[in-house]
């Protein structure tokens, strides 16, 4: 399709619901008169979300102003975040973080684990781990995800409080990014590809309001990168960060920085010479033989603290360098979508041994393979094994 962009008098015949999904700027991008297809330079291919109707059939430019030409706006899902997941929750796609049972181990996680409550009994007394303290509890009626069911709780630290979707951290249309950057997805900064230009996985940033209830973004998208085509998370492929993902969080987690009654996970949480000799060295519990060369554990990783995501490799093993530039940040510990443990946790908090973490053959909810997806594949015993302590000991060696 030509470049055709046509002004049309206004209308009003947007539906409003829709504000939350689509910020101002929906653009057909084209060039020496070839569309781009499905995040491949912004909002190019709009008939993937969106359902048109046009004028004279065709598609229209809808500007900052209220000049509006789309007549009928509709998603194709029933809400944002299931119109995301009718592609992100495609089975056998490298890029689904919905999966049926558990088996997408991509770096934020699997929202299949917001579905799971497992309960056991210990000592007579019986304890659960909640489907919804896995993760954000995003509203995706299409496919059986539902807000969050608990009480509000302040000390989780939201600057405000609403039904969470993809979208209230991910940024459709880029419109806080760089919307008219020709050059596909890696354009907007998650590959390292030559583009300066672009925020990691399209996260909202700097004026972003997302789905928030009203919270605006004060921290631009952290600088990270991944593979392009390949998101099994292991020690060897992984997303490598850079800086800002825990100030990232921040722009809805208000009261997580700069508070020193919570450890410190932030740009200025650098990772001292004691606590870089202890990452390097701890492979195990009782082993304390490893080096910086091969260090990294997926399981723990860093931020190596630098704005240049050309200095980031996915695919390096090795740990933080003495040079006291890495920090901590809150995916150290936490994943970003969903885990199979409570508060995100990318191991068990509350357990003593990794071993008996929960999910656990035995509980009430486990089903097929969850037990070994829980850790992304790896039997946690035969590497580690039955004694291995909290992973909090690869960088304080507490055990």
């Amino acid at each position: 399709m030509s470049k055709q962009f046509k002004k049309q008098k206004k209308s009003r015949n947007i539906i409003l619901p829709l504000k939350i999904f689509m910020p101002a700027a929906l653009i057909t991008l084209t060039l020496s008169g070839i569309t781009f297809a499905f995040h491949e330079g912004g909002a190019g291919y709009c008939e993937g979300c969106h359902v048109i109707q046009s004028q004279n059939n065709q598609i229209q430019d809808i500007e900052e102003s209220t000049d509006i030409g789309i007549t009928n706006v509709m998603l194709k899902g029933s809400d944002p975040s299931s119109t995301c997941l009718r592609c992100h929750a495609e089975d056998g796609k490298f890029y689904n973080v919905l999966s049926g049972d558990g088996s997408m181990y991509t770096p934020g996680g699997d929202f299949y684990w917001l579905k799971k409550t497992f309960i056991w009994n210990a000592d007579g007394k019986f304890s659960q781990s909640s489907g919804a303290s896995h993760g954000h509890n995003i509203l995706a009626a299409d496919y059986g995800l539902n807000e969050d069911s608990t009480s509000y709780d302040a000390s989780i630290g939201l600057d405000s409080y609403a039904p969470l979707g993809c979208t209230s951290c991910h940024d459709p249309h880029q419109k806080t990014g760089n919307p008219r950057n020709i050059g596909g997805i890696s354009a907007f900064g998650s590959y390292g590809d030559s583009s300066p230009n672009g925020d990691y996985r399209m996260l909202g940033g700097i004026g972003y309001t997302g789905g928030t209830n009203g919270n605006t973004f004060k921290y631009p998208a952290p600088i990270a990168v991944m593979n392009s085509y390949n998101w099994v998370e292991t020690d060897s492929n992984h997303t490598a960060y850079g800086s800002g993902m825990s100030e990232w969080c921040g722009n809805c987690h208000n009261n997580f920085l700069n508070n020193g009654n919570k450890h410190m996970a932030e740009n200025r949480a650098k990772i001292s010479s004691v606590i870089v000799l202890n990452y390097n060295s701890y492979k195990k519990t009782g082993d304390t033989t490893g080096n910086q060369v091969t260090a990294y554990l997926a399981l723990v990783p860093f931020e190596l603290g630098t704005t240049n995501k050309f200095l980031l490799n996915p695919s390096s093993i090795s740990g933080p360098d003495p040079s006291g530039k890495s920090n901590v940040m809150c995916l150290t510990c936490h994943r970003a979508h969903a885990s199979a443990f409570k508060h995100i946790g990318r191991w068990d908090f509350n357990t003593t041994f990794i071993a008996d973490s929960h999910p656990k053959p035995g509980d009430d909810g486990v089903t097929g393979n969850d037990v070994l997806n829980s850790y992304y594949g790896r039997n946690m015993v035969a590497e580690f094994g039955i004694y291995q302590r909290q992973l909090c000991n690869k960088c304080h060696s507490l055990d």
